[in-house]
């Protein structure tokens, strides 16, 4: 099994462990990391009732962005994790800032360690953060035993459409996508195809803290520069050769 700091890296887009510490420096403008928490508030709106009763479990939350604003929107209870300390420190500051600092639990650590000792939840969000629990059917049989009855399971991802010929080390076509999900117990109940808010923007700001981290650890240029082309890359498929999509799964 990977690390977690080599999940994260992943998780990240990156192949390499040494861009870990760093994240938190170059991701210090963004609060929503991929997912539109809009469009999650959404599909819970939709797909769940009795909205300050619901019990959600986000993992790899990021800083907070998603459980904040579904808190705030929903009155509901909401549990993050993740791997990255300043991330979950940022999380607790937000949901003291928005007032649902009662509402909200973060914590820090490897959710692949966590959700085996986890109870169920109504929802169970894993937004944009890759395989971490292995494929589709994989990452389904590992999230349904701990989803109640009713409950839903959000994952944000993206695929590559069955017409296209492009190739992507960690995703898969749309067809191979839902071979795996039929494979499980899990029925794909509903799908929202995203579009990427700002990316000129979130790339810009990338790019100018990557080069502020150059200047201050010269000797580490290479890294930065790595990441920064890597990033240009992934926005460039996001943008114009995947299907970006947050999907919904329930229980047959």
């Amino acid at each position: 099994m990977k690390t977690l700091n080599e999940s994260v890296a992943n998780a990240m887009d990156s192949q390499d462990v040494e861009i870990v510490p760093f994240l938190p420096y170059i991701l210090q403008d963004f609060w929503e990391i991929g997912t539109p928490a809009e469009t999650v508030i959404n599909i819970v709106k939709k797909h769940c009732k009795d909205y300050s009763n619901l019990r959600v479990l986000d993992l790899g939350c990021g800083k907070g962005a998603i459980s904040v604003k579904l808190a705030v929107e929903l009155k509901c209870n909401c549990y993050g994790i993740d791997g990255i300390a300043e991330f979950i420190e940022t999380s607790k500051e937000k949901a003291n800032e928005y007032g649902v600092g009662g509402l909200c639990r973060f914590e820090t650590g490897d959710i692949r360690d966590k959700i085996k000792t986890l109870e169920k939840f109504d929802v169970i969000v894993l937004a944009g953060i890759g395989q971490v629990f292995g494929n589709y059917f994989e990452t389904l049989t590992t999230l349904s035993k701990h989803l109640t009855p009713q409950g839903i399971i959000i994952i944000d991802d993206a695929y590559i459409d069955d017409s296209s010929t492009f190739k992507h080390p960690a995703l898969l076509h749309h067809g191979e996508l839902l071979k795996q999900v039929e494979m499980s117990e899990i029925n794909l109940i509903d799908e929202h195809t995203t579009a990427l808010a700002d990316a000129t923007t979130e790339f810009e700001n990338l790019q100018k803290r990557c080069k502020e981290l150059s200047a201050k650890h010269p000797e580490k240029a290479a890294l930065f520069e790595s990441y920064t082309k890597t990033q240009a890359d992934e926005y460039d498929a996001l943008e114009n050769e995947l299907v970006c999509s947050v999907i919904v799964f329930k229980k047959a």
